[in-house]
């Protein structure tokens, strides 16, 4: 199914989409905490994988703000490791260390590279925090192939909101039926295309057929007989 002559925008998600967010996360966080003198163990990482799952989809939920969550997870954390650092300077800290890690997951950018090669127009949507995702945009050489990166702070809203996609298409300059989204999460990237009435393909190799979207792709080859 060829979805791409609908089409005048594409949208994406940034983490887990294109760029591999789990190498940038666990080198970071490990480089936080062997500062303090402590080799986090592959459990402990997993750990505060979990917190930080718990945490954004507070944000998702509308139930904190992204100010909290960024803080929030250190603090549970820290009670988890039985440390009393101050999860305010890990946060930053961490913040700081990821902004400059942006990995392209394999084969993302020679993806990007065929887009552009067939003048399709894209733009980032992301929920991450903003001085971390542009750093990573600019770093990793996104502006080559997007228009934009929007993240919720700009937005004044997060995924799965309608406001931060309607404020993406305004940016655009196209409607809602010209354009699709695609990320790699059922509670923030398709709830939020379904809530700003936008098409939606389903990413990454854990998708799933008749869970939920219909069009999934669980590569980047798959992807692109669906978009190109």
């Amino acid at each position: 199914m060829i979805l791409s002559s609908r089409y005048r925008m594409y949208f994406f998600d940034l983490d887990h989409t294109i760029l591999d967010f789990e190498r940038s996360e666990v080198e970071s966080l490990l480089e936080l905490f062997k500062l303090r003198d402590i080799d986090l163990s592959d459990e402990q990482i997993d750990s505060y994988k979990n917190i930080n799952t718990k945490w954004w989809g507070f944000l998702e939920q509308g139930k904190k703000t992204k100010e909290e969550v960024v803080v929030g997870r250190f603090k549970e954390y820290c009670d988890y490791m039985g440390v009393t650092f101050d999860p305010e300077e890990l946060n930053d800290e961490y913040l700081t260390r990821l902004s400059g890690k942006a990995y392209f997951l394999p084969g993302a950018k020679e993806f990007l590279i065929t887009m552009r090669r067939q003048g399709k127009r894209m733009a980032i949507i992301t929920n991450g925090v903003y001085r971390v995702q542009h750093n990573r945009f600019l770093s990793a050489g996104l502006h080559e192939f997007f228009e934009f990166s929007l993240s919720s702070e700009e937005a004044g809203a997060a995924k799965p909101d309608a406001e931060i996609f309607i404020e993406a298409l305004r940016m655009a300059g196209v409607k809602s039926d010209e354009v699709v989204y695609i990320g790699d999460s059922l509670e923030s990237d398709y709830k939020g295309s379904l809530n700003a009435g936008i098409d939606f393909i389903w990413y990454g190799p854990h998708t799933r057929r008749n869970k939920g979207p219909v069009n999934i792709a669980k590569n980047y080859d798959e992807l692109l007989k669906l978009l190109v």
